[in-house]
C-alpha cells in the first residue's frame, strides 16, 4: 500500500495541520493567512501555530509584499531530511555508546555470582519467559552456539520463533553446531529450515536414537529443560564450569557419532529470496507507526515481531527503519 504524503512528512515530524497548510501555499504562491481558501476543520490558533512551525522548519517566509512565500519542496524538503538524518545518526551514536557500560555491568554480575546467596544454576518457568532468556543469550553469543534438539519434525511456531534468533548468530560469525534426528530432517519442512542454516555456515548432524536437550553458549553457559517430557515447563541456566564442561563432553560424543547434513545446491538467486511473512513485514514497516499495531496486523507478538525487523535490517544493511524501507524499495522487494 503506498504511502499518502502526511504519512511520508510526519516522519519529519510535520503534522497534518502544518502539511495541509503548506500544500495550500505551494497551490497559492503569494497568499497570506487570511485567505479564504484556508478552510481547514481547526481552529484559527492552530493554524497560527501551523504556521509559526513551517517558518521555523524553513518551509514558509512572510514577504512584506509577496505575502506568505513557500520554499520549493526539493530544497526545504531535503533540508528536513538531512536534518533528521543527523538527528538519527546522533542518536544511533548515543546508543551504542551504551555499550560501555556492559563491562561495568558484567563486574556486577560476576560478583553476585561470586556471592555465597548466588547460585550456578538459575530456574525460569514459562514458555514466554524462555524465549526471552534464550533470545538474550543467542544475542550476546559471539563464539559457538552448541544445540541437541532431539524432537521429530519442527513446527511452523518453533521455526518462526527460532529462525531470527539462528540467522542473527550465523550472520555475526558464530558457528553454529546443531544434532537433530533423523526423522526431522526427513521432515520437507524441517528439511527445508536446516538446508537453510546449513547454506548459510551452520553444522548439522543427524542421528537416529534419542538424545537430552541442550543448548550451550560459548562453552559457558549451559540450557536444560527442567521436564525433558515437556520443556515448556521452564528450564536451568547453568554457569556452573564444572557442569557445562559434563554437558560440552556428552554434546561431543553424539556429534562425533552423528551423521553430517549436506548443503543442497542453491537456486539461482536464492539469497536474495524473501519469504512472505518478510515482505508482509517490510510493507506493515511502511506503513505502521508503532511496533504493537505492526504486531498486530501481522499475528504475532511484539518480540517476534522485533526479531524479524531486526533480522531484515541485518539482511539490508541498514541502520535504521526508515532506511530499511527505503533500500528494500530500491532492490525491488516491495
Amino acid at each position: 500500500m503506498p504511502m499518502t504524503v502526511e504519512q511520508v512528512l510526519s516522519e519529519l515530524g510535520i503534522t497534518a495541520v502544518e502539511e495541509r497548510l503548506y500544500r495550500f501555499f505551494l497551490r497559492n504562491p503569494n497568499s497570506g493567512l487570511d485567505s479564504d481558501g484556508i478552510t481547514f476543520d481547526t481552529d484559527h490558533d492552530e493554524v497560527d501555530r501551523a504556521f509559526e512551525r513551517l517558518k521555523e522548519l524553513g518551509l514558509v517566509r512572510q514577504h512584506p509584499d509577496r505575502g506568505v512565500v513557500a520554499m520549493e519542496p526539493v530544497v526545504g524538503i531535503e533540508k528536513l531530511i538531512e536534518r533528521r538524518l543527523q538527528a538519527l545518526n546522533e542518536e544511533l551514536r548515543r546508543v551504542s555508546a551504551v555499550r560501555k557500560a556492559i563491562p561495568l555491568l558484567l563486574e556486577d554480575q560476576q560478583a553476585g555470582r561470586r556471592s555465597p546467596v548466588s547460585s550456578d544454576i538459575e530456574r525460569i518457568e514459562g514458555l514466554d519467559e524462555i524465549r526471552a532468556r534464550l533470545d538474550d543469550l543467542a544475542f550476546f553469543a559471539h563464539r559457538e552456539v552448541m544445540a541437541m534438539q532431539p524432537d521429530g519434525p519442527l513446527s511452523a511456531a518453533y521455526i518462526e520463533a527460532a529462525r531470527p534468533l539462528d540467522l542473527r548468530c550465523l550472520r555475526r560469525g558464530v558457528r553454529m553446531r546443531t544434532i537433530v534426528l533423523d526423522e526431522a530432517v526427513a521432515d520437507d519442512r524441517t528439511e527445508k529450515y536446516v538446508q537453510e542454516l546449513v547454506a548459510l555456515g551452520a553444522h548439522v548432524r543427524s542421528v537416529t536414537h534419542s538424545m537430552e536437550r541442550m543448548i550451550i553458549y560459548d562453552r559457558s553457559v549451559a540450557v536444560v529443560p527442567i521436564d525433558p517430557g515437556n520443556s515448556a515447563r521452564g528450564a536451568l541456566i547453568i554457569h556452573q564450569p564444572s557442569l557445562v564442561t559434563s554437558m560440552i563432553a556428552l554434546f561431543d560424543r553424539v556429534w562425533c557419532d552423528a551423521r553430517p547434513v549436506e548443503a543442497a545446491e542453491a537456486a539461482p538467486g536464492a539469497d536474495e529470496h524473501l519469504r512472505l511473512v518478510e515482505k508482509q513485514i517490510l510493507t506493515v514497516l511502511s506503513t505502521s507507526s508503532k511496533d504493537e499495531i505492526a504486531a498486530r496486523e501481522m499475528g504475532m507478538s511484539v518480540r517476534t515481531f522485533r526479531r524479524h525487523v531486526a533480522d531484515l535490517m541485518t539482511r539490508l544493511g541498514a541502520s535504521n527503519r526508515f532506511q530499511a524501507a527505503l533500500l528494500a524499495k530500491d532492490r525491488g522487494w516491495l
